[in-house]
């Protein structure tokens, strides 16, 4: 129900990050079948993308959605977000083809 923090003992890099895990079944999980655990939109800010930009994602403020884990940039933009999940997912992902490859500089 809350963030942990990984160990360098159970890491793995994947799709240009590097994810840190508190067990070796947590490691494995993830290395099963990452698109389960890794954050959607490269772990950048859920409502950010939904504007068309790329914010860092905090994982104190997370939340699963249809089996989906979405961050936030902080508590008040999380708040924000939670106002309209599904438009802003729905606005997210339609961004996320357009803006993926773009550098954050550039957006």
């Amino acid at each position: 129900g809350k963030p942990v923090i990984g160990s360098d003992a159970y890491a793995v890099a994947h799709d240009g990050g590097t994810y840190r895990f508190v067990s070796q079944a947590n490691l494995d999980a993830f290395k099963a079948n990452p698109a389960k655990y890794e954050p959607a939109y490269g772990g950048f800010c859920a409502y950010g993308v939904a504007l068309g930009k790329k914010f860092d994602g905090d994982p104190r403020y997370w939340k699963i959605v249809d089996g989906k884990l979405y961050l936030n940039l902080n508590g008040d933009i999380q708040a924000e977000w939670s106002k309209d999940i599904t438009g802003n997912v729905t606005k997210a992902d339609t961004n996320w083809g357009r803006i993926r490859g773009i550098t954050v500089a550039r957006l």
